[in-house]
């Protein structure tokens, strides 16, 4: 059993592996090789649950969904976060999206170093990856991903949404997959302070999970004018939600069906002061940080 002190310091040194990706169009070799770094990883970290066996079932899901979506284009998600942890508030959002827009896959993404993070402390990599692991136990089409876990997989390096979306494109888009990426109302009317903002803005459609207080036309407002284009009627009906924006190359829909008052802080915040975190994170998720005696 690795000592507290050095869990988070794993490295699994490996050559061509970023960024891995659970579910990317890989050989059966680099699958098996993808599959036994992540399980190192977190039984590592000594998880009480039979990870392994959740791999697995995740590998062949995910082969699954490609082999019944062969003749037309599958829908696929990124979700992407600190996780620290990640709460009910994000499953809910993931489900709400879900819902609306049939994924046949949900990637989640644990972030590397956040840039606008850089000063915040945030749990090891290892150890966020493993509680997103498990909290996608329950959801056969939601996958953990390793897209940002850098190449020794200790999740230290800095790391930015356009390069994740463009790595997501290269795997999927040739195949006629349409890419969509959730975020948080908060986060998109900040999105002018991200790198190549306008450039990531057009790599896929967006969904903007909102929140109470928050109008569209405010969302609008961040949007440069020249990328604006006529609305898509037949997207529109595809996707049945409300639009922000309709793009030259991409669309901005609306999540208006989510309403959460979990947040990161707060589950940390109770964590540290020994009190209940029981219903703001799954129960995997609750039973792991308290073996772990994380945030304390």
């Amino acid at each position: 059993m690795i000592p507290p002190s050095k869990r988070w310091r794993l490295r699994v040194r490996t050559s061509n592996c970023y960024p891995l990706q659970l579910t990317a169009r890989r050989s059966p070799r680099t699958k098996k090789k993808i599959r036994e770094r992540i399980t190192y990883i977190v039984r590592g970290l000594d998880s009480i649950w039979a990870v392994n066996a959740f791999l697995e079932d995740s590998l062949s899901i995910a082969q699954a969904h490609r082999t019944a979506a062969k003749h037309h284009p599958r829908r696929i998600a990124i979700f992407g976060g600190s996780f620290d942890p990640i709460h009910n508030g994000h499953l809910s959002v993931a489900r709400a999206a879900d819902r609306r827009f049939n994924f046949d896959e949900l990637h989640f993404i644990p972030a590397s170093r956040p840039p606008h993070k850089l000063k915040q402390h945030l749990a090891p990599f290892p150890h966020r990856f493993a509680m997103v692991a498990l909290a996608c136990t329950e959801h056969p089409h939601f996958v953990p991903s390793l897209a940002e876990a850098g190449e020794d997989f200790s999740g230290t390096q800095l790391h930015y949404s356009v390069d994740t979306v463009r790595y997501f494109r290269n795997v999927y888009h040739g195949h006629g997959d349409h890419l969509f990426f959730i975020i948080g109302a908060d986060a998109f009317l900040d999105i002018p302070m991200w790198k190549e903002y306008e450039t990531l803005l057009g790599l896929c459609d967006f969904i903007i999970a909102n929140r109470p207080g928050i109008r569209p036309e405010a969302m609008r407002l961040v949007i440069p004018p020249d990328l604006m284009a006529r609305p898509d009627a037949k997207k529109e009906a595809e996707y049945p939600s409300q639009v922000v924006a309709h793009l030259h190359k991409s669309i901005i829909y609306l999540l208006e069906s989510v309403s959460s008052d979990v947040s990161a802080t707060d589950v940390r915040r109770q964590a540290h002061r020994g009190q209940s975190i029981h219903g703001l994170v799954s129960a995997r998720v609750e039973e792991y940080i308290l073996k772990q005696g994380l945030y304390r």
